[in-house]
């Protein structure tokens, strides 16, 4: 694809650019690429200013807007229409790699539209079916066979979203979400020796179970009450969650501290991390978590690759109280102290990742 020792071009499409997630992944993606073979653009689905926006256009990144798809039917569809023109217009694109989960098989008919060659279909999520209506089954079926015909190229991060998006079940198509490893090897920095220091991060959504969340800091601050949780993140159900922790008494234990970019300074400053999501494609935040040498409890619906050796797994079935037990007696008897597998760790340099990538990029 890339002849004449012309560099490969890439047109990333994604919903936004924030600092969960996809967001982050991309931006590690365009930091590390090698900017001799490849020249990524992105194509945001929305009309708002972006978390990581100037940061990328500092760095000479160019940013193009389709339309705002949250206005129902209208914006999908000049989301579709504008895609197209913009791929046309900007163009040509060597690749599209698409990140809209099942929304990529819209994103990649575009693509085949204006003729791109090789049109990528990146899965991130995996949602158990006991979550989803029949109607979303329906869309997502139909959805999967948009990509089917579309894409031909299909990648995840992690074989369950891989296989729940494309229908793909093909360990070779996984781009592991890779991180800056150097940025999270952080010498420790606990302000109160006192405290027991936990955090989260992610979307306060449903997904990520933050009613949950707060229910099983309810019982650990029963048992202590220098159990403190910083929460990175902002979503729709913010104001249910930060109600809750008012009725609770909870304010002085749990901090809601919005969108941050110094995570990894937060999690130097944590003893662990607590992650009861009830689905994830694979939970980018772990392996950041991990890497920074903070234990996890996380959920039994996380992907087992998320898992490089310092999660501690506990029953999404399990009541508050459950959980709260059984990460107190955790800590007190330190079985959450295990071995790093440096090899899996390496696995998510963004540096390997982005190598991988490259080489996706120049297939034909």
């Amino acid at each position: 694809m890339a002849k004449d020792n012309k560099k490969i071009r890439v047109l990333e499409v994604v919903s936004g650019l924030s600092p969960e997630g996809i967001g982050t992944f991309v931006l590690n993606v365009f930091e590390n690429i090698d900017k001799d073979k490849v020249e990524i653009s992105f194509a945001l689905a929305t009309e708002y200013e972006q978390f990581y926006e100037d940061r990328l256009l500092k760095q000479g990144a160019k940013i193009y807007r389709t339309y705002e798809i949250g206005y129902g039917l209208i914006g999908k569809v000049r989301h579709f229409i504008n895609l197209i023109k913009i791929i046309k217009k900007e163009g040509p694109f060597d690749v599209v790699h698409s990140h809209m989960d099942f929304f990529n098989g819209i994103n990649l008919f575009a693509a085949f539209i204006a003729r791109v060659p090789l049109r990528i279909s990146h899965a991130h999520i995996n949602v158990d079916k006991k979550y989803l209506s029949k109607l979303k089954l329906i869309y997502n079926s139909f959805m999967r066979c948009l990509i089917r015909i579309f894409s031909n190229k299909k990648v995840g991060c992690s074989i369950g979203a891989n296989i729940y998006v494309n229908g793909c079940n093909n360990e070779k198509n996984i781009i592991n979400n890779g991180i800056d490893l150097d940025k999270f090897n952080v010498e420790k920095k606990k302000k109160n020796k006192n405290e027991i220091s936990f955090i989260t991060i992610g979307r306060i959504e449903s997904a990520k179970n933050p009613i949950f969340i707060v229910e099983i800091m309810n019982e650990l601050v029963k048992r202590n009450r220098n159990i403190k949780l910083k929460w990175i993140g902002v979503g729709s159900l913010q104001k249910e969650v930060s109600d809750l922790i008012g009725r609770l008494d909870l304010n002085n234990n749990i901090q809601l501290l919005g969108k941050r970019s110094d995570i990894p300074n937060l999690l130097a400053q944590s003893d662990f991390m607590i992650f009861p999501s009830k689905w994830e494609g694979l939970g980018i935040v772990l392996i950041e978590a991990q890497a920074a040498k903070v234990p996890c409890f996380i959920s039994n619906a996380i992907p087992k690759e998320a898992d490089i050796g310092l999660c501690t797994i506990l029953d999404l079935k399990d009541s508050a109280e459950i959980w709260s037990e059984n990460i107190i007696k955790s800590i007190e008897n330190m079985s959450y102290k295990k071995q790093l597998n440096k090899n899996l760790l390496e696995q998510y340099n963004i540096k390997n990742v982005c190598r991988k990538i490259e080489i996706i990029y120049g297939d034909e």
